[in-house]
């Protein structure tokens, strides 16, 4: 493949060099480099492009406080997307704050902000929603990020989606005193019951089930059924 890259490259060199007598310039991403960075990073290539047109050239130049003209022509890599991910961690030095408090103040700010979608009821839908999620390094959660693990149907795991974009900045966490990617796994119970199968206590609905999945407290989400 390197050997590939590396006649694709010389090729295109000696296009440029029959053009003008100058010696081509390179950048990667439009950073600006020397053949030597290219070959070393020649495994990271995804196309190489030679430009020549004196209007974008003549933008290299003031990008790259060059002389006007300076530029005869350019070649243009640019590397695979997403060639290197940050690393997302589960458990960091200090962990995400939301609202001053702790993975338990958010299981309880979403309890408070799900529904249970009418159309789930009436179906009588019910189970375990499971999703994991990741904690920016800006405090935001990251909605491309977002993962059903488990569901009974869609549209319980659509209700929790829709919450979890819904959330305001957290406080990031942090690995070494550097900000970190901090991933979470939260599950969402949602269960219809007639008011008789039910009991309060200190006004809380309470019920027989085991409130943990996989020793991760979950969240009640239930609705009355007709």
């Amino acid at each position: 493949m390197k050997r590939l890259l590396f006649i694709s490259i010389f090729a295109i060199m000696a296009m440029c060099a029959t053009a003008s007598a100058q010696e081509p310039v390179y950048c990667i991403d439009g950073v600006l480099c020397t053949l030597d960075i290219v070959k070393q990073r020649a495994n990271e290539i995804e196309s190489i492009m030679v430009v020549n047109d004196r209007e974008t050239l003549s933008n290299y130049e003031k990008l790259w406080k060059m002389n006007e003209n300076a530029l005869t022509s350019v070649i243009c890599i640019t590397t695979k997307a997403n060639e290197v991910q940050e690393e997302e961690w589960l458990v960091v030095d200090e962990m995400p704050k939301f609202m001053g408090g702790d993975l338990n103040t958010f299981r309880m700010w979403v309890m408070q902000n799900v529904r249970y979608p009418e159309e789930a009821v009436s179906k009588r839908l019910e189970g375990h929603v499971i999703v994991s999620f990741c904690v920016g390094k800006d405090g935001y959660i990251d909605e491309n990020k977002i993962l059903v693990l488990s569901s009974p149907d869609k549209l319980l795991s659509d209700e929790v989606e829709r919450v979890l974009k819904s959330s305001p900045q957290w406080t990031p966490g942090k690995q070494k005193g550097e900000l970190a990617i901090v991933k979470f796994t939260l599950p969402v119970n949602f269960k219809v019951v007639n008011s008789t199968n039910m009991t309060f206590d200190d006004d809380n609905m309470t019920s027989d089930d085991d409130q943990s999945v996989n020793g991760v407290e979950r969240i009640e989400v239930v609705s009355f059924g007709k």
